[in-house]
């Protein structure tokens, strides 16, 4: 009977170290200031913070009071400002992988076209195989935090940092492919500056935001329709990068995705991932 019971407490022992590290390092060696990131493998996050800042950066995009840098540059990249002037949208989704996004996946599949996943990494270790099915098919693994925790993520420079390295490592882990693509958790707006900005480029990071909201992240209470509208609402852009999330609650985007996809494709639009978009897109920074 005893022996029974060590050999249960050796096997949840070794099970559990091995699901939160990456080779032979946790979240804990990633972080430097312990002191403002005490981290609880038990937690979980709240989104409503989340929707508070992107409802703010959607009405200020809606009202013309912040502009993305497609339409005002900040790293003007030659290549990209004497390119053609075709239209294409760059589909992103937020906060998976989840059980959600294998039917996002399915959608995706059957209208031909690619997408980007920002995941987060305690999510990513949750769905090791959903994290590999992304890259399998040919969509763009990106970062976007491990725990999702502002509190944690924003308590300075290096935390941020140990974070989307840690989620990095451990897509490499899984998927064999290496992201330095990033996307704040709930933009970089008031978030960034020249200094931070600077910081991440010499650790080769690529910064996206995004020009159109489907809204899906603002409220409970977005049907499929009110999605569509929101998604649709291009005006003048000629290359879209579409916020979208795929978490488990995410019913409504999945709903509309097929009406978005077949609108911009009649509307002329080629569907890319952000590893085909030269420059960094972020919202104006001091």
């Amino acid at each position: 009977m005893y022996l029974l019971i060590f050999k249960i407490i050796l096997f949840l022992t070794f099970n559990f170290n091995s699901i939160y590290t990456v080779g032979s390092k946790t979240i804990e060696d990633y972080i430097t200031n312990k002191e403002n990131y005490k981290y609880n493998l038990s937690q979980t996050y709240d989104y409503r913070e989340e929707e508070f800042y992107i409802n703010k950066i959607y009405v200020k995009l809606n009202n013309r009071q912040i502009a993305s840098s497609v339409t005002l540059p900040l790293i003007t990249n030659e290549k990209e400002k004497h390119k053609s002037n075709s239209k294409v949208i760059y589909l992103t989704f937020d906060d998976g992988p989840s059980k959600l996004t294998l039917d996002v996946l399915k959608v995706l599949d059957e209208h031909k076209v690619k997408a980007t996943f920002f995941v987060i990494g305690n999510k990513v270790k949750q769905y090791p195989e959903i994290t590999k099915e992304i890259h399998e098919k040919g969509h763009l693994l990106a970062l976007h935090s491990y725990s999702h925790d502002y509190k944690k993520i924003y308590s300075d420079y290096e935390n941020f940092i140990n974070e989307m390295e840690y989620t990095q490592n451990l897509i490499y882990d899984i998927a064999k492919y290496k992201s330095y693509i990033i996307r704040f958790p709930g933009g970089s707006y008031k978030r960034l500056n020249a200094e931070f900005y600077n910081l991440l480029k010499k650790k080769n990071y690529k910064i996206y935001d995004w020009n159109i909201s489907s809204g899906d992240g603002i409220g409970k209470n977005n049907d499929p329709e009110t999605i569509y509208k929101n998604a649709t609402n291009y005006g003048k852009n000629s290359k879209i990068i579409l916020l979208m999330h795929c978490r488990q609650t995410d019913n409504e985007t999945l709903c509309a995705l097929p009406k978005i996809i077949d609108f911009y494709k009649k509307e002329g639009f080629k569907f890319e991932t952000l590893d085909k978009y030269e420059d960094d897109y972020v919202f104006p920074f001091k």
